[in-house]
C-alpha cells in the first residue's frame, strides 16, 4: 500500500517523473519513433483530419477494410508533450483485426488546461462519430489511452454524450493504460509548472471523486508492474470508485510505464486481449 506523500516534491516527483522513466528511455522512445513511421509507410491512412479550430485539433484515421468497429486512441504526456505521431503504431495491429483506428492530436498545456483537453477529446470524438465512422465502427466504438490518455479516456466516459449530438451511450467501452486519475499528487511535481493545476483544479478535476457514469461501457485499467507504486495505484483506486462500470486493474508483469502501452500493437499481448474483451462486450 502507498503511503500518500503529496506534500513532498521530492516523492511526487519520484514517483509521478523520474520514477515513470526507465533506464532505457532513448532507445525506447526510438523504438516508438521509428515504429510509428513504419506503421504509417504501411498502412493507407487520412493525416491531420481537423477535427477543431486549433492546430493541433487534428487526427489521423487508419481505416479498415471490413470494420468490426473503430478505436480511438489518446497519447500521454502529462498534458503537455508528445503527439499522435508518436504512436501511430497503435494501428499496426488493430486495423489488421478490423478496428478502424483513430488517433488523436489536442492542444496541450499550458496554452489550455485539463479541462480544456478533456473537451476537444470530446469534440473529436463527437466529430468522428458524425463525420467519419460508418454504422459498423459506431457500433463498436472504444476510446483508449495511455498516461494522461488514460484520464481522458475514462473522461470519456463520463461525458454526457447527447449534449454532443450523440446517443447517451456511443461508447462500448474504454481502456486505460497507466492513467492518473488523482491529480493532487501533480501539484509537487516540476511538470506543474506547464500542467498549473491549483488545489481546486486537482479537486474539481480528479475522476476518482466525479459521479459514477452510469454502467453500460466498462472501463478496462491495465499498468506496468515494473512502474512506481502510485501508477499501480491509480488504477486500482478507479476500480474501487467506479465498481459499476471499472473492472479489476491488470498489471502486466515486467512492464514499465512506456513499454506497456506498446503492447496495444500486437497481438496476444494483455492490452490488445483487453480490446477484444471489450469488443466482445458490446
Amino acid at each position: 500500500m502507498t503511503t500518500l506523500r503529496y506534500d513532498d516534491p521530492d516523492w511526487c516527483e519520484r514517483e509521478y517523473s523520474t520514477g515513470a522513466v526507465p533506464p532505457d528511455m532513448a532507445a525506447v522512445m526510438g523504438r516508438w519513433v521509428d515504429t510509428a513511421a513504419a506503421t504509417r509507410a504501411r498502412l493507407p491512412h487520412q493525416a491531420d483530419i481537423a477535427y477543431g479550430r486549433s492546430p493541433r485539433e487534428v487526427l489521423d484515421l487508419f481505416r479498415a477494410d471490413r470494420p468490426r468497429g473503430a478505436v480511438v486512441f489518446i497519447h500521454g504526456g502529462y498534458w503537455r508533450a508528445r503527439s499522435k505521431d508518436d504512436v501511430s503504431w497503435a494501428a499496426a495491429a488493430l486495423v489488421p483485426a478490423g478496428f478502424t483506428t483513430l488517433v488523436l492530436n489536442y492542444p496541450l498545456c499550458p496554452e489550455t488546461t485539463i479541462a480544456g483537453i478533456t473537451d476537444s477529446c470530446r469534440q473529436a470524438i463527437a466529430f468522428a462519430w458524425t463525420t467519419l465512422l460508418g454504422e459498423a465502427e459506431r457500433r463498436c466504438l472504444i476510446v483508449g489511452g495511455h498516461s494522461a490518455g488514460g484520464y481522458l479516456t475514462a473522461a470519456m466516459l463520463a461525458t454526457g454524450w447527447p449534449a454532443f449530438g450523440l446517443p447517451a451511450a456511443p461508447l462500448a467501452g474504454g481502456l486505460s493504460i497507466s492513467g492518473v486519475f488523482d491529480l493532487r499528487p501533480l501539484i509537487n511535481t516540476s511538470m506543474n509548472q506547464q500542467i498549473r493545476l491549483t488545489p481546486g483544479h486537482a479537486r474539481d478535476w480528479s475522476l476518482h471523486e466525479a459521479p459514477q457514469p452510469a454502467p453500460g461501457a466498462p472501463l478496462e485499467l491495465l499498468f506496468g508492474g515494473a512502474e512506481t507504486s502510485e501508477f499501480h495505484r491509480q488504477s486500482a483506486l478507479m476500480a474501487t470508485a467506479w465498481p459499476g462500470l471499472a473492472r479489476p486493474a491488470i498489471s502486466v508483469p515486467g512492464k514499465h510505464h512506456f513499454d506497456v502501452v506498446e503492447q496495444i500493437g500486437h497481438h496476444g499481448t494483455p492490452v490488445f486481449d483487453a480490446v477484444l474483451r471489450l469488443a466482445q462486450s458490446r
